[in-house]
């Protein structure tokens, strides 16, 4: 029978201590929100675009991340236009899935070597269910 208590005030302590976890991270981005309006009106941008704001004995930093894409949409539009398509094309041949799964559609004897070409990934979630039995589930 101490088991079951022992069990049952750790699994209390986990959801205590969960709950009050996310409170607190539910406060710190409401700081960390307005600590950010902050910089942005009151901070300067220095020469990397990264805002900055002197905060006694800290500084607050806004740090400026840029990423680079290329836009295959508009670049397929302007090597059309330019007739520069066939020297900018690349032809890749792949494994179709769903003309794999047709194929297998077609010659249903073909299906146990489909379903070695699929694996399975499993994880788990842990989760404290209160008032249920995993019969419930």
């Amino acid at each position: 029978m101490a088991l079951i208590t022992e069990l049952e005030r750790l699994a209390q302590m986990y959801k205590d201590t969960k709950a009050m976890a996310e409170k607190t991270m539910a406060r710190a981005d409401e700081i960390k929100k307005e600590l950010i309006e902050k910089v942005q009106k009151e901070g300067y941008t220095d020469e990397k675009g990264h805002q900055w704001l002197d905060a006694g004995s800290f500084q607050l930093k806004r740090e400026r991340r840029a990423s680079v894409s290329f836009n295959e949409g508009e670049a397929e539009a302007w090597a059309r236009d330019t007739n520069k398509w066939d020297e900018v094309k690349e032809v890749r041949e792949f494994v179709s899935e769903d003309k794999f799964l047709a194929v297998v559609w077609d010659n249903p004897e073909l299906k146990e070597e489909l379903d070695k070409f699929y694996t399975t990934r499993e994880s788990y979630a842990f989760k404290v269910v209160e008032g249920k039995s995993y019969e419930d589930e």
